[in-house]
Protein backbone atom coordinates (compact mmCIF):
# COMPACT_ATOMS: atom_id res chain seq x y z
CA UNK A 1 0.00 0.00 0.00
CA UNK A 2 1.29 3.26 -1.09
CA UNK A 3 2.39 5.62 1.92
CA UNK A 4 0.23 8.50 2.53
CA UNK A 5 2.51 11.48 3.36
CA UNK A 6 1.70 14.32 5.36
CA UNK A 7 1.28 17.13 3.01
CA UNK A 8 -0.31 15.47 0.00
CA UNK A 9 -2.93 13.98 2.74
CA UNK A 10 -3.49 17.45 4.20
CA UNK A 11 -4.39 18.81 0.75
CA UNK A 12 -6.91 16.35 -0.40
CA UNK A 13 -8.52 16.79 3.45
CA UNK A 14 -8.46 20.42 3.35
CA UNK A 15 -8.67 21.54 -0.40
CA UNK A 16 -6.65 24.87 -0.34
CA UNK A 17 -4.63 26.68 -3.09
CA UNK A 18 -1.96 29.68 -3.59
CA UNK A 19 -0.08 30.67 -0.72
CA UNK A 20 2.27 33.48 -0.03
CA UNK A 21 4.99 32.78 2.52
CA UNK A 22 3.79 34.63 6.10
CA UNK A 23 5.93 37.49 6.64
CA UNK A 24 6.55 37.33 11.05
CA UNK A 25 5.09 40.03 12.80
CA UNK A 26 6.74 42.26 15.88
CA UNK A 27 4.83 39.64 18.42
CA UNK A 28 6.79 36.56 16.75
CA UNK A 29 8.45 34.32 19.32
CA UNK A 30 10.51 31.56 19.04
CA UNK A 31 11.44 29.19 22.32
CA UNK A 32 13.65 26.47 22.79
CA UNK A 33 13.64 24.63 25.77
CA UNK A 34 17.19 22.29 25.71
CA UNK A 35 19.19 19.58 27.87
CA UNK A 36 20.72 16.85 28.81
CA UNK A 37 18.99 13.73 31.32
CA UNK A 38 22.02 14.82 33.57
CA UNK A 39 24.28 17.48 34.83
CA UNK A 40 27.42 15.47 35.26
CA UNK A 41 30.24 16.14 33.03
CA UNK A 42 31.79 13.73 30.63
CA UNK A 43 28.85 10.97 31.33
CA UNK A 44 26.71 9.26 29.21
CA UNK A 45 23.26 11.21 28.86
CA UNK A 46 19.99 11.18 26.90
CA UNK A 47 18.75 14.46 25.52
CA UNK A 48 15.52 16.80 25.65
CA UNK A 49 14.61 19.30 23.12
CA UNK A 50 11.16 21.12 23.07
CA UNK A 51 11.01 23.84 20.40
CA UNK A 52 7.61 26.78 20.61
CA UNK A 53 6.96 29.11 17.66
CA UNK A 54 4.10 31.69 18.48
CA UNK A 55 2.60 34.91 16.58
CA UNK A 56 -0.23 36.45 18.46
CA UNK A 57 -0.02 39.10 15.76
CA UNK A 58 -0.33 37.39 12.79
CA UNK A 59 -3.33 37.78 10.45
CA UNK A 60 -5.08 35.25 10.57
CA UNK A 61 -3.86 33.99 13.32
CA UNK A 62 -1.78 31.25 12.93
CA UNK A 63 -0.41 32.37 9.86
CA UNK A 64 2.89 32.33 10.85
CA UNK A 65 6.54 31.85 9.33
CA UNK A 66 7.94 28.53 8.83
CA UNK A 67 11.49 26.93 10.05
CA UNK A 68 13.14 26.43 6.82
CA UNK A 69 16.69 25.07 8.31
CA UNK A 70 17.73 24.52 11.52
CA UNK A 71 20.63 23.73 13.25
CA UNK A 72 21.62 22.76 17.01
CA UNK A 73 24.93 22.62 18.18
CA UNK A 74 25.32 20.72 21.65
CA UNK A 75 28.75 22.30 22.76
CA UNK A 76 31.18 20.22 23.61
CA UNK A 77 29.03 16.94 23.43
CA UNK A 78 30.31 14.01 21.24
CA UNK A 79 28.11 11.25 19.53
CA UNK A 80 29.18 7.74 18.77
CA UNK A 81 26.83 5.76 16.78
CA UNK A 82 28.53 2.89 17.20
CA UNK A 83 26.76 2.91 20.87
CA UNK A 84 23.39 2.19 19.28
CA UNK A 85 21.25 -1.02 19.03
CA UNK A 86 21.20 -1.23 15.03
CA UNK A 87 21.23 1.42 12.32
CA UNK A 88 18.38 1.98 10.12
CA UNK A 89 19.59 1.31 6.81
CA UNK A 90 16.94 2.21 4.45
CA UNK A 91 16.08 5.57 2.29
CA UNK A 92 14.06 8.05 3.65
CA UNK A 93 10.89 7.44 1.57
CA UNK A 94 10.95 4.02 3.51
CA UNK A 95 11.75 5.63 6.73
CA UNK A 96 8.27 3.70 8.67
CA UNK A 97 9.89 0.52 8.15
CA UNK A 98 12.90 1.06 10.18
CA UNK A 99 13.51 -1.81 12.39
CA UNK A 100 12.22 -0.77 16.40
CA UNK A 101 15.84 -1.47 17.55
CA UNK A 102 16.66 1.22 15.57
CA UNK A 103 14.51 3.66 17.54
CA UNK A 104 16.38 6.05 20.10
CA UNK A 105 13.29 8.70 20.99
CA UNK A 106 9.99 10.13 20.24
CA UNK A 107 7.90 12.76 21.50
CA UNK A 108 5.21 15.05 19.81
CA UNK A 109 4.64 17.69 17.44
CA UNK A 110 1.73 20.46 16.28
CA UNK A 111 1.53 22.04 12.61
CA UNK A 112 -0.57 24.45 10.94
CA UNK A 113 -1.88 24.63 6.97
CA UNK A 114 -1.32 28.12 5.54
CA UNK A 115 -3.17 28.52 2.25
CA UNK A 116 -5.30 30.80 0.64
CA UNK A 117 -8.85 30.17 -0.78
CA UNK A 118 -9.03 29.91 -4.22
CA UNK A 119 -12.64 31.52 -4.43
CA UNK A 120 -12.51 34.61 -2.26
CA UNK A 121 -8.41 35.24 -2.38
CA UNK A 122 -8.22 35.33 1.30
CA UNK A 123 -5.63 33.45 3.35
CA UNK A 124 -6.81 30.55 5.38
CA UNK A 125 -4.88 28.69 8.50
CA UNK A 126 -5.93 25.55 9.71
CA UNK A 127 -3.89 24.90 13.03
CA UNK A 128 -3.20 22.67 15.82
CA UNK A 129 -2.63 19.71 13.65
CA UNK A 130 -1.63 16.94 16.38
CA UNK A 131 1.50 14.88 15.48
CA UNK A 132 3.69 12.09 17.17
CA UNK A 133 7.18 11.99 16.32
CA UNK A 134 9.47 8.82 16.25
CA UNK A 135 13.30 9.19 16.49
CA UNK A 136 15.36 6.07 14.64
CA UNK A 137 19.32 6.42 14.31
CA UNK A 138 20.69 6.16 10.71
CA UNK A 139 24.55 6.00 9.86
CA UNK A 140 25.57 10.45 10.52
CA UNK A 141 21.83 11.30 11.44
CA UNK A 142 18.32 10.69 12.93
CA UNK A 143 14.72 10.10 11.27
CA UNK A 144 12.19 12.26 12.62
CA UNK A 145 9.33 10.40 11.53
CA UNK A 146 6.15 12.61 11.95
CA UNK A 147 2.43 10.89 12.13
CA UNK A 148 -0.67 12.77 12.36
CA UNK A 149 -2.82 11.76 14.98
CA UNK A 150 -6.33 13.26 13.26
CA UNK A 151 -5.55 12.26 9.79
CA UNK A 152 -3.54 9.43 8.68
CA UNK A 153 0.04 11.31 7.41
CA UNK A 154 3.25 10.89 7.68
CA UNK A 155 6.31 13.34 7.01
CA UNK A 156 9.95 12.21 7.84
CA UNK A 157 12.82 14.80 8.52
CA UNK A 158 16.29 13.54 8.13
CA UNK A 159 18.44 15.40 10.55
CA UNK A 160 22.64 15.18 10.27
CA UNK A 161 24.45 15.23 13.74
CA UNK A 162 28.23 15.13 13.45
CA UNK A 163 29.94 13.06 15.86
CA UNK A 164 30.78 16.88 17.78
CA UNK A 165 27.12 17.51 18.44
CA UNK A 166 25.76 19.31 15.26
CA UNK A 167 22.25 18.70 14.41
CA UNK A 168 20.93 19.81 11.16
CA UNK A 169 17.80 19.82 9.65
CA UNK A 170 16.60 21.15 6.35
CA UNK A 171 12.81 21.71 6.84
CA UNK A 172 12.02 23.22 3.51
CA UNK A 173 13.40 20.15 1.88
CA UNK A 174 11.36 17.81 3.94
CA UNK A 175 8.12 19.27 4.13
CA UNK A 176 8.33 21.43 0.41
CA UNK A 177 5.42 23.36 -0.15
CA UNK A 178 2.96 21.70 -1.94
CA UNK A 179 0.46 22.34 -4.93
CA UNK A 180 -1.06 25.94 -5.29
CA UNK A 181 1.72 26.86 -2.90
CA UNK A 182 -0.10 25.86 0.25
CA UNK A 183 2.40 24.91 2.94
CA UNK A 184 2.93 22.82 6.49
CA UNK A 185 3.97 25.30 9.41
CA UNK A 186 5.37 23.39 12.39
CA UNK A 187 4.86 25.69 15.51
CA UNK A 188 5.47 22.92 18.55
CA UNK A 189 8.53 20.06 18.37
CA UNK A 190 9.37 18.17 21.75
CA UNK A 191 11.70 15.17 21.35
CA UNK A 192 13.85 13.06 23.84
CA UNK A 193 16.72 10.53 22.89
CA UNK A 194 17.02 8.25 25.05
CA UNK A 195 20.30 7.32 26.89
CA UNK A 196 22.10 4.63 24.51
CA UNK A 197 24.93 2.88 25.86
CA UNK A 198 26.42 -0.70 24.59
CA UNK A 199 29.04 -2.49 26.58
CA UNK A 200 30.73 -2.48 29.90
CA UNK A 201 34.40 -0.96 31.19
CA UNK A 202 36.70 0.95 28.61
CA UNK A 203 34.97 -1.29 26.19
CA UNK A 204 31.57 0.62 26.74
CA UNK A 205 30.05 2.81 24.06
CA UNK A 206 28.17 6.10 24.43
CA UNK A 207 25.57 7.30 21.92
CA UNK A 208 25.60 10.94 23.45
CA UNK A 209 28.53 11.77 26.58
CA UNK A 210 27.98 15.38 27.61
CA UNK A 211 30.47 18.31 27.17
CA UNK A 212 33.21 19.02 30.13
CA UNK A 213 32.11 21.21 33.08
CA UNK A 214 33.77 24.27 32.37
CA UNK A 215 34.05 27.59 34.32
CA UNK A 216 30.85 28.46 33.85
CA UNK A 217 29.40 25.52 35.29
CA UNK A 218 27.12 25.30 32.37
CA UNK A 219 26.58 22.95 29.25
CA UNK A 220 25.93 25.46 26.49
CA UNK A 221 23.57 24.62 23.46
CA UNK A 222 22.92 26.51 20.76
CA UNK A 223 20.18 26.75 17.94
CA UNK A 224 20.06 28.72 15.00
CA UNK A 225 16.51 29.12 12.90
CA UNK A 226 16.35 30.40 9.71
CA UNK A 227 12.54 30.89 8.71
CA UNK A 228 10.85 31.13 5.26
CA UNK A 229 10.04 34.92 5.24
CA UNK A 230 14.10 35.72 5.47
CA UNK A 231 14.30 35.90 9.19
CA UNK A 232 16.46 34.50 11.48
CA UNK A 233 17.19 33.31 15.43
CA UNK A 234 19.79 32.38 17.31
CA UNK A 235 18.89 31.15 20.93
CA UNK A 236 20.83 30.10 23.28
CA UNK A 237 20.43 27.55 26.33
CA UNK A 238 22.05 26.81 29.44
CA UNK A 239 22.04 24.16 31.95
CA UNK A 240 23.88 24.01 35.30
CA UNK A 241 26.66 21.30 35.59
CA UNK A 242 29.03 19.72 37.81
CA UNK A 243 31.88 17.62 37.25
Amino acid sequence: MRKVHLIGALVGALALAISAVAVASPQFKQTVKAKYTTNKAKQPAGLSVNLSATDPGAVPPGAQPGVKTLKITFSGAAIDFKAAKQLCTLPKDQAESCPGASKIGSGTASANLVGTNATTGQKTVTQGLGQTVGAYAVSGGIYLIVKGTSLPTTAILKATLSKKGVLSVNVERDLPVIPGGNKIVLTDFAVKINKITKGKGKSRKEFITTPSCGKSKKFKIVSNFNYDDGSKKKITTTQKCKK
